[in-house]
């Protein structure tokens, strides 16, 4: 299917991605608090996106 070729590329960068940030990161510590608002600011683009929908379906 041509929807495999999206998803192993998403697959692809998301590993590449973490490696480059390890890499770049000189602490433990701060890979953490990098990550943690990572994926605090994610939550809160899913949230506006659901958010959003909501309104719409209205």
């Amino acid at each position: 299917m041509m929807c495999t070729g999206f998803w192993r590329g998403m697959g692809i960068g998301m590993v590449l991605g973490a490696f480059a940030g390890m890499a770049v990161t000189p602490k433990r510590k701060s890979m953490k608090t990098c990550v943690g608002r990572t994926m605090q600011n994610m939550g809160n683009a899913v949230d506006c996106v659901i958010d959003d929908l909501k309104h719409a379906m209205k």
